[in-house]
Protein backbone atom coordinates (compact mmCIF):
# COMPACT_ATOMS: atom_id res chain seq x y z
CA UNK A 1 0.00 0.00 0.00
CA UNK A 2 1.18 3.34 -0.84
CA UNK A 3 2.27 5.65 2.19
CA UNK A 4 2.31 9.17 2.81
CA UNK A 5 4.78 11.80 1.30
CA UNK A 6 5.53 15.39 2.51
CA UNK A 7 7.01 17.97 1.11
CA UNK A 8 7.49 21.16 2.84
CA UNK A 9 4.01 22.14 4.92
CA UNK A 10 2.47 19.62 2.37
CA UNK A 11 1.28 15.92 3.23
CA UNK A 12 -0.16 13.67 0.76
CA UNK A 13 -1.69 10.42 1.73
CA UNK A 14 -2.83 7.97 -0.73
CA UNK A 15 -5.88 5.71 0.14
CA UNK A 16 -6.14 2.12 -0.82
CA UNK A 17 -9.79 3.04 -2.18
CA UNK A 18 -8.88 6.35 -3.23
CA UNK A 19 -9.23 9.27 -3.36
CA UNK A 20 -5.36 10.85 -2.28
CA UNK A 21 -5.50 13.56 -0.32
CA UNK A 22 -3.40 16.50 0.24
CA UNK A 23 -3.16 18.44 3.60
CA UNK A 24 -1.15 21.78 4.05
CA UNK A 25 -0.52 23.12 6.93
CA UNK A 26 -0.78 21.48 10.99
CA UNK A 27 -3.77 21.68 13.21
CA UNK A 28 -5.38 19.79 16.30
CA UNK A 29 -7.96 17.15 15.71
CA UNK A 30 -10.31 16.04 13.11
CA UNK A 31 -7.84 18.05 10.07
CA UNK A 32 -9.47 15.99 7.44
CA UNK A 33 -11.26 19.16 6.66
CA UNK A 34 -10.03 21.92 7.93
CA UNK A 35 -6.33 21.21 6.77
CA UNK A 36 -7.77 19.49 3.48
CA UNK A 37 -6.18 21.01 0.45
CA UNK A 38 -7.31 19.22 -2.65
CA UNK A 39 -8.18 15.67 -3.41
CA UNK A 40 -6.83 13.49 -6.26
CA UNK A 41 -9.22 10.34 -7.05
CA UNK A 42 -6.99 8.80 -9.18
CA UNK A 43 -4.06 7.70 -6.35
CA UNK A 44 -2.02 4.76 -6.41
CA UNK A 45 -2.59 1.72 -4.35
CA UNK A 46 0.91 0.50 -3.99
CA UNK A 47 3.20 2.64 -6.03
CA UNK A 48 3.94 5.37 -3.32
CA UNK A 49 4.38 9.19 -5.18
CA UNK A 50 7.25 11.02 -5.51
CA UNK A 51 7.65 14.82 -5.82
CA UNK A 52 10.29 17.19 -6.23
CA UNK A 53 8.79 20.28 -3.87
CA UNK A 54 7.15 21.40 -6.87
CA UNK A 55 5.45 18.46 -8.52
CA UNK A 56 3.41 15.11 -7.46
CA UNK A 57 4.40 12.46 -9.35
CA UNK A 58 1.91 9.47 -9.16
CA UNK A 59 2.47 6.12 -10.43
CA UNK A 60 -1.03 3.86 -11.12
CA UNK A 61 -0.65 0.23 -10.39
CA UNK A 62 -1.12 0.01 -14.05
CA UNK A 63 1.77 2.13 -15.68
CA UNK A 64 -0.63 5.17 -15.98
CA UNK A 65 1.48 8.27 -14.54
CA UNK A 66 0.27 11.65 -13.63
CA UNK A 67 2.21 15.02 -12.80
CA UNK A 68 0.28 17.82 -10.23
CA UNK A 69 0.60 20.68 -9.03
CA UNK A 70 1.30 20.22 -5.13
CA UNK A 71 -0.37 23.40 -4.02
CA UNK A 72 -3.81 23.08 -6.21
CA UNK A 73 -3.50 19.35 -6.77
CA UNK A 74 -4.29 20.69 -10.72
CA UNK A 75 -3.09 18.03 -13.44
CA UNK A 76 0.25 19.40 -14.98
CA UNK A 77 0.02 16.41 -17.19
CA UNK A 78 -2.36 13.17 -16.95
CA UNK A 79 -2.84 9.36 -17.80
CA UNK A 80 0.08 9.34 -19.72
CA UNK A 81 1.53 5.97 -20.27
CA UNK A 82 4.80 3.97 -19.42
CA UNK A 83 5.22 0.77 -20.90
CA UNK A 84 2.20 -1.58 -20.04
CA UNK A 85 2.80 -3.98 -17.11
CA UNK A 86 1.58 -3.71 -13.29
CA UNK A 87 3.51 -1.15 -11.42
CA UNK A 88 3.61 -2.15 -7.61
CA UNK A 89 7.52 -0.55 -7.11
CA UNK A 90 7.58 2.95 -6.13
CA UNK A 91 8.65 6.25 -8.66
CA UNK A 92 12.16 7.57 -7.18
CA UNK A 93 13.42 11.01 -8.15
CA UNK A 94 17.19 11.23 -8.15
CA UNK A 95 18.97 14.17 -10.93
CA UNK A 96 16.26 15.48 -12.51
CA UNK A 97 14.73 11.90 -13.51
CA UNK A 98 12.24 9.63 -12.04
CA UNK A 99 12.91 6.21 -11.89
CA UNK A 100 9.91 3.61 -11.80
CA UNK A 101 10.13 -0.16 -12.18
CA UNK A 102 7.24 -2.59 -12.93
CA UNK A 103 7.19 -6.13 -12.06
CA UNK A 104 8.25 -7.66 -15.23
CA UNK A 105 12.11 -6.01 -14.42
CA UNK A 106 11.72 -3.39 -16.73
CA UNK A 107 12.92 0.67 -15.04
CA UNK A 108 11.17 3.46 -16.87
CA UNK A 109 12.94 6.89 -16.42
CA UNK A 110 11.50 9.76 -16.91
CA UNK A 111 12.17 13.70 -16.88
CA UNK A 112 11.03 15.42 -13.53
CA UNK A 113 9.18 18.54 -14.64
CA UNK A 114 6.04 19.78 -16.29
CA UNK A 115 6.61 17.55 -19.54
CA UNK A 116 6.35 13.98 -20.00
CA UNK A 117 9.05 12.41 -21.52
CA UNK A 118 10.44 9.23 -21.21
CA UNK A 119 14.15 8.95 -21.45
CA UNK A 120 14.80 5.46 -21.16
CA UNK A 121 13.54 2.20 -20.98
CA UNK A 122 15.82 -0.37 -19.09
CA UNK A 123 15.14 -4.15 -19.04
CA UNK A 124 16.16 -6.58 -16.39
CA UNK A 125 13.92 -9.08 -17.65
CA UNK A 126 13.67 -10.75 -13.72
CA UNK A 127 10.78 -10.44 -11.34
CA UNK A 128 10.05 -7.44 -9.08
CA UNK A 129 8.41 -5.84 -6.49
CA UNK A 130 11.15 -3.39 -4.87
CA UNK A 131 11.23 0.03 -5.50
CA UNK A 132 14.75 1.37 -7.16
CA UNK A 133 17.28 3.14 -4.64
CA UNK A 134 19.69 5.54 -4.88
CA UNK A 135 23.02 5.94 -3.40
CA UNK A 136 26.20 8.03 -3.88
CA UNK A 137 25.80 8.20 -7.84
CA UNK A 138 24.65 4.66 -8.05
CA UNK A 139 21.04 2.95 -8.68
CA UNK A 140 20.02 -0.42 -7.07
CA UNK A 141 17.56 -2.33 -8.17
CA UNK A 142 16.77 -6.09 -6.14
CA UNK A 143 14.90 -8.33 -8.74
CA UNK A 144 13.86 -12.15 -7.20
CA UNK A 145 17.42 -13.31 -7.60
CA UNK A 146 19.81 -10.84 -7.83
CA UNK A 147 20.59 -7.38 -6.36
CA UNK A 148 22.13 -4.70 -9.20
CA UNK A 149 24.22 -2.06 -8.75
CA UNK A 150 23.61 0.41 -11.63
CA UNK A 151 26.84 3.19 -12.11
CA UNK A 152 29.46 4.23 -10.36
CA UNK A 153 29.64 5.32 -7.30
CA UNK A 154 30.66 8.60 -6.69
CA UNK A 155 31.77 9.55 -3.40
CA UNK A 156 34.37 7.20 -1.48
CA UNK A 157 34.90 6.86 2.31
Amino acid sequence: MASPVVSGEMLFVPSRERPLLAFKGVGRGDVTRSSLAWTFDNGPDVPTPVTDGSYLYVVRDNGTMWCLDIQTGKPVYARQRLKPATYSGSPVLAGGRIYVTNEDGVTMVVKAGPQFQVLAENDLGEYTLSSPAVSDGQIFIRTDSALYAIGRRTSHQ
